[in-house]
């Protein structure tokens, strides 16, 4: 098959380490054109990665541009209408996470979607991580899990949650997605969320029961000691624990262990490859070549937020 033709929206820092280069590398992709507000940085990336096309409006980008897909990557807050106005111009579209400030922005991207017949993906990279998808193969493997557990903290004291919207759907939301992408949909949530010396939401502790009948533990804290992220999933005689990206451990009784390491699996140390930022970028691309719906679409993406929202709030938004 050809090369998918993409643009970009958004040269920042972000998206120059890890998605330019992730679809630079890709023979899947062929960059045809870029936009960003800022000049220098705009040509900066376009020389860098010897894209031709280089715009500061997106709309120019959407009408003179021959491309087939674009990656929208920008905070959440300019998300909505900028993802909306791709779908319209029938592009398909990778944006970066949260899918919006809230679930009616990612419901109102995916109505466009669904209008404009147009594929979409949000990128959450931990799904895509291989020594996370290579631990919940081998328990999928044993049956149906019965348990899962996600944690992830972060130092923030003394700093503003993230565009000043929720951390808990702008950041956090990475592990709530593995929750789903462990067990389901949600069905029952108990949530405690607290406020420690702050004025922001900033510890989370949820009990999370699934339409499975499994049980999710969620544990988040921003005022912690630093940055510690790590996934259990339990199934019937088999345990995995999980250190995205470094390594997991696979347990099938008390002396049976096999181990992964995230280098090994990719054959390379490298945090694009290990992380899922590389194979993330592979499935949209093989997904806009093959007309099928990634695995993290908007609809997908849309219960995430919705999930995030009722252990926040007591109830989606939307």
């Amino acid at each position: 098959m050809n090369p998918v033709r993409v643009g970009f929206v958004g040269a920042g820092s972000h998206a120059n380490g890890v998605h330019y280069p992730s679809l630079h590398e890709l023979e899947l992709a062929q960059l045809e054109a870029i936009c960003d507000l800022e000049e220098e940085r705009l040509q900066r990336t376009a020389d860098t990665y010897g894209i031709p096309q280089r715009f500061r409006d997106y709309r120019q980008m959407l009408e003179q541009a021959d491309v087939e897909a674009v990656y929208v990557c920008l905070p959440p807050m300019g998300l909505r209408d900028i993802a909306v106005d791709c779908f319209r111009a029938r592009k398909h579209v990778f944006m970066e996470k949260p899918p919006g400030v809230n679930s009616r922005d990612c419901l109102a991207m995916l109505e466009a979607a669904r209008q404009n017949h147009c594929h979409s993906m949000v990128a959450f990279n931990r799904r895509f991580a291989p020594v996370l998808a290579a631990a919940k193969r081998l328990v999928d493997e044993k049956g149906p899990p019965v348990q899962a557990m996600a944690e992830f903290h972060k130092n923030m004291v003394g700093q503003k949650s993230y565009y000043g919207l929720s951390i808990l759907v702008c950041d956090i939301i990475h592990v709530v997605d593995c929750l789903r992408f462990f067990l389901g949909e949600a069905a029952e949530v108990h949530s405690d969320v607290r406020q420690h010396n702050n004025d922001w939401d900033n510890v989370f502790n949820a009990l999370i029961r699934f339409d499975s009948g499994a049980v999710g533990l969620l544990s988040a804290c921003r005022v912690a000691a630093g940055r510690y992220e790590r996934f259990e999933l339990h199934g019937e005689g088999i345990s995995a624990y999980i250190r995205a990206p470094e390594e997991a451990e696979v347990w099938t009784s008390d002396r049976d262990c096999q181990r992964l390491q995230g280098a090994q699996l990719c054959g390379r140390d490298d945090t694009r490859a290990t992380y899922g930022f590389l194979d993330e970028s592979r499935h949209f691309l093989e997904c806009v070549q093959q007309d099928r719906e990634p695995l993290t679409n908007l609809a997908d993406a849309l219960e995430s937020i919705r999930l995030c929202e009722w252990i926040q709030y007591g109830k989606p938004l939307a």
